[in-house]
């Protein structure tokens, strides 16, 4: 294993050690996807949305290495923006975690879903800009990687089409499709 991450570089790594604890992230939601007062009463903290927190911002280092090409014009903003929205959506679901009684969650849920330039931006949006940010990221290797770009297009469609759970597969999935992008480009330099 470690013969194959001494190919990338240590902003690559990041990036695909932020797939993977957004991934969790996403895995330890959907345990609580039936059970929205298990989720917030993680103990001693939000663990979920720290993991995806952590994820996304490890993101960082890599945006600015990905490959210069017209599309990734487009992709970088994207995902710089997808970013900064599931920042926003964790920060919200960081308050519902803080807020312990009924009352007071379900006055500022009903509050935040009136008002929807909160709600609609962070709440609703937010996952769909990300993953298309990240899909057209990846599609600037595609002349170097055509079956990496394809693998995350595969993943990206998975997380659109499903609902919930499947968002952990998706995102394994993209992961891998990232990883055919860092690693096969310098495979076949060699």
């Amino acid at each position: 294993m470690s013969k194959y991450l001494k190919k990338l570089n240590i902003y690559e790594i990041l990036f695909l050690v932020g797939l993977l604890t957004y991934t969790a992230g996403q895995y330890l939601i959907f345990i609580y996807f039936n059970d929205l007062e298990k989720l917030h009463n993680q103990e001693p903290i939000d663990f979920a949305h720290w993991c995806m927190l952590i994820g996304v911002l490890l993101f960082i280092p890599q945006i600015g290495k990905f490959p210069k090409t017209k599309i990734n014009f487009v992709g970088t903003p994207l995902l710089i923006l997808g970013i900064g929205l599931i920042i926003g959506m964790c920060v919200i679901d960081f308050i519902f975690w803080s807020i312990k009684s009924p009352e007071l969650k379900s006055e500022v849920a009903t509050h935040l879903m009136n008002t929807p330039e909160i709600w609609g931006p962070f709440m609703n949006i937010s996952g769909k800009i990300f993953n298309l940010g990240l899909l057209i990221s990846s599609l600037s290797y595609y002349k170097i990687s055509r079956t990496g770009s394809l693998i995350v297009l595969v993943g990206t469609i998975i997380i659109w089409i499903g609902h919930g759970w499947v968002n952990v597969p998706g995102y394994m999935v993209i992961t891998v499709g990232f990883y055919m992008n860092f690693y096969i480009p310098k495979q076949d330099s060699e």
